[in-house]
């Protein structure tokens, strides 16, 4: 088994009534199922090209998770107010693109409480739900507020910050250290004291609880990052996938999404 392609962010597929999360490495055209090759010995071998996910351009260096410089800065993708929401100025009429801001950014969006290695406050669009979840690497999840744009969602998720960490505590997630001690329904209760006045009708008066798990055969105890660009070839066995992050034996981690525009051969080995 050997293909060839780009790497992009990992597909996930979830519902409720699943044993586990569902990962596909995707490489350009061609999809890899992952969940059946645990236990089994994989390579990523670097060819030394990174194209932009964009243009398709080769490019020295990515940008934005897979993007050349040129296409970073233009492009709705990579505009500030995705990783931080309250900047966004969609509802203003300004935007790189408005026709991609108002599919992404003028859409409903949710304000969640995850617990990912720690209890977080996060915000997603609604069409988003699981999958931002399952990206985090989060166990267990709630919605908190339902609010109709992302500069709104993002003006709650600042508010809520002055108690919440909006940061998913990867380490801790990838060991496996889930802190069962934290009520998610006691904290979404306690949530609605920190709203602001004007986003007080925003919140949600019930919502589930989401558990969520991920295909492991065996977490780390000691994490060792490896960073594709710099060893060139990752190989060993596939002990485990959970957020965008792979788990190979010998307590390795590797983040897949850092490494989107990465030209890759994948192959299935014997070690």
């Amino acid at each position: 088994m050997s293909s060839v392609g780009v790497l992009r962010k990992m597909k996930v597929a979830y519902a409720v009534g699943d044993p586990q999360v569902n990962y596909t490495l995707v490489l350009d055209n061609e999809d890899i199922p992952m969940n059946r090759l645990l236990g089994t010995a994989i390579r990523l071998s670097w060819t030394n090209r990174i194209l932009c996910l964009n243009c398709g351009k080769t490019t020295k260096k990515s940008f934005g998770q897979g993007y050349c410089y040129p296409c970073f800065i233009k492009i709705p993708e990579t505009e500030a107010c995705v990783l931080r929401p309250e900047l966004c100025r969609a509802h203003l009429g300004e935007a790189r693109n408005m026709q991609w801001a108002e599919q992404h950014c003028l859409a409903d969006h949710y304000v969640y409480l995850a617990v990912s290695g720690g209890l977080k406050v996060g915000v997603t669009r609604k069409s988003q739900i699981p999958i931002r979840w399952i990206d985090q690497g989060a166990s267990r999840a709630v919605r908190i507020a339902q609010l109709p744009n992302r500069f709104l969602a993002g003006s709650l998720e600042v508010a809520l910050k002055a108690y919440f960490s909006d940061k998913t505590d990867w380490r801790k997630m990838l060991r496996g250290v889930e802190p069962e001690e934290i009520d998610l329904a006691g904290q979404r209760t306690l949530s609605r004291e920190l709203f602001p006045q004007n986003l007080l009708d925003y919140f949600l008066p019930s919502d589930e609880i989401y558990e969520i798990n991920y295909p492991v055969l065996e977490y780390p105890t000691i994490l060792n990052s490896v960073n594709l660009e710099k060893v060139g070839i990752v190989e060993g066995v596939l002990t485990g996938i959970r957020g965008q992050y792979i788990m190979l034996d010998k307590q390795r981690v590797m983040n897949i999404r850092t490494f989107s525009g990465y030209e890759i051969i994948f192959e299935k080995v014997d070690l």
